[in-house]
């Protein structure tokens, strides 16, 4: 594709500079003004025939007679190149690309995929079925032609500053390194809280040992795909009806039921209640999964148990329950 482009600006450009040559050999063959020495070039240019001015000059035909052949080359490629681009879609979608471009230079608080290989697809999906916005950056070809038509994308390495910056990290929420290459997943850690302290980090660690350097490097979260996986195997031949439980809380497949995250601000009704006075479950049918504080997290807490400040809830129910809960108590 890049090649094809940059054939056609080469061939354009000698195009151009061969009616500007004729041009000037017109004007000064057959006395002709600029205008009249244009148009009678574009006329031959185009093959279209002589209607009002013909080469009176025997060098003026001559030149005409070498123009014509040349340039009809030129313009036949040209036009045959436009016409394909357009029949196929190809500048619809370069199109449709830059207009995204420029939105995602006014986008916040979204999420930036680095690597868009099988856990990248997922965390695409997932992102999207909870209606975030998303920016995606990668390098492979293939890869590329698997993002989703309504997908912003980078192509570029986003170990680079400039590439992050133009994915807008300095407004992004946070960033998911998902990159089959623990090393490159590393150095995108570094590189996006360089620029960005605040965004959280989730980095993708396919070999044990490098989780910690992830950690030192700044990740938040970091998540072993093939551990989790071979833990979830086992635990559910062992443990199949737990297991199916687990999946319902986390995958929610008919997006009835979901899990929410709400923290506790310090203008909200619900500060320094006790959990029995909550009545999540009688007014919303919600389940309290658990409470974080400090960084600790509390499961099965007492009914006596007092909300503080930037407590963040961990709760299960119907999603219409939970948006109402998030209604009247935001």
């Amino acid at each position: 594709m890049y090649q094809n482009h940059k054939r056609l600006y080469q061939f354009t450009l000698i195009l151009i500079l061969l009616i500007l040559i004729t041009v000037i050999g017109f004007m000064q063959i057959e006395k002709l003004p600029f205008f009249d020495s244009l148009w009678m070039t574009v006329v031959s240019v185009l093959a279209l025939g002589y209607g009002d001015y013909v080469p009176s000059q025997t060098m003026g035909k001559v030149l005409a007679m070498v123009l014509i052949p040349i340039t009809m080359g030129f313009t036949t490629y040209i036009l045959t190149y436009i016409a394909a681009s357009m029949i196929e879609g190809r500048l619809s979608k370069k199109w449709e690309r830059k207009k995204r471009m420029k939105q995602l230079e006014k986008m916040k608080d979204h999420y930036i995929i680095c690597g868009y290989e099988r856990v990248g697809e997922q965390v695409l999906k997932e992102l999207n079925d909870h209606g975030s916005k998303i920016v995606i950056i990668e390098t492979d070809d293939e890869s590329l032609e698997r993002i989703p038509e309504d997908v912003p994308y980078l192509i570029g390495d986003a170990k680079h500053n400039d590439v992050l910056q133009k994915a807008g990290i300095d407004r992004a929420k946070g960033l998911l390194a998902t990159t089959s290459n623990d090393a490159t997943n590393v150095f995108i850690t570094l590189t996006a809280k360089g620029l960005n302290e605040e965004a959280e980090v989730i980095a993708r660690a396919e070999n044990g040992e490098t989780i910690n350097k992830l950690k030192r490097a700044g990740a938040d979260h970091v998540v072993n795909p093939s551990d989790l996986g071979g833990r979830r195997m086992a635990l559910s031949l062992i443990k199949p009806v737990s297991m199916h439980y687990v999946d319902s809380l986390i995958h929610a497949e008919s997006n009835r039921y979901q899990i929410e995250e709400y923290v506790i601000k310090t203008t909200s009704s619900l500060c320094n209640k006790k959990v029995s006075e909550l009545s999540l479950k009688q007014e919303y049918g919600i389940s309290l999964l658990g409470i974080q504080r400090n960084g600790s997290f509390m499961s099965n807490q007492s009914e006596d148990e007092e909300v503080h400040k930037n407590d963040v809830f961990v709760m299960f129910g119907e999603t219409q329950e939970l948006q109402r809960f998030f209604n009247e108590n935001d």
